[in-house]
């Protein structure tokens, strides 16, 4: 019978048994690109690109460690908001960063991983927007981490897979024909802290 097999999965049970796992609150502030809208009506044709969106970010995390990596979930809540001439446009989404971290030296860790988002809404003072047609999409995201003791700051790059779009259904009232594509593409600035 061969027993390097039975050693190895014995070796990864116990080094699993010392894994760490914590838990806590996350939070922080994105910075990024909107995307473009493109605007008709009957006299006129208005393209252009969304002003850089900002916004905030609130979830929380769990986080298992495995000798020298790290695996991570996230829950978040996200708002942005975005601006096109006199019109504020404001997205609301649930987004689900997956991270596999690896500790380089000490504190610091270098992780990435898939992101999901699920987007909640999208609305605008003075454009009525049609109801989002693609409500979940996909994207990659790469960061860096500092943890000191319970407090963890970390600097991250997302961008999305697909792009969202929305029609515009009238501005001020008046009909209107165009769309809102937006790809989310941001750097985020995080801090979490550990409860457990």
């Amino acid at each position: 019978m061969e027993l390097r097999p039975i050693f190895f999965f014995l070796v990864f049970c116990t080094q699993l048994s010392f894994s760490q796992f914590e838990y806590g609150l996350k939070g922080g502030l994105n910075f990024g690109s909107s995307g473009n809208i493109l605007v008709v009506t009957d006299q006129l044709q208005k393209e252009g690109d969304l002003s850089s969106n900002t916004g905030y970010h609130l979830g929380v995390y769990s986080e298992v460690y495995f000798l020298m990596f790290y695996f991570r979930p996230e829950f978040q809540y996200t708002k942005l908001s975005s601006q096109f001439e006199d019109n504020l446009i404001v997205n609301e989404r649930i987004e689900l960063p997956l991270s596999l971290g690896y500790s380089i030296m000490g504190p610091i860790s270098l992780f990435l991983g898939p992101i999901g988002y699920y987007n909640l809404s999208q609305k605008a003072n003075e454009l009525k927007l049609e109801k989002i047609q693609n409500t979940t999409s996909l994207g990659l995201h790469i960061g860096a981490r500092l943890k000191l003791g319970a407090l963890g700051v970390d600097v991250r790059y997302e961008k999305s897979l697909s792009t969202t779009e929305t029609k515009l259904i009238s501005q001020a009232g008046i009909p209107v024909n165009g769309q809102i594509d937006s790809q989310k593409d941001q750097l985020t600035l995080g801090v979490s802290f550990k409860i457990n």
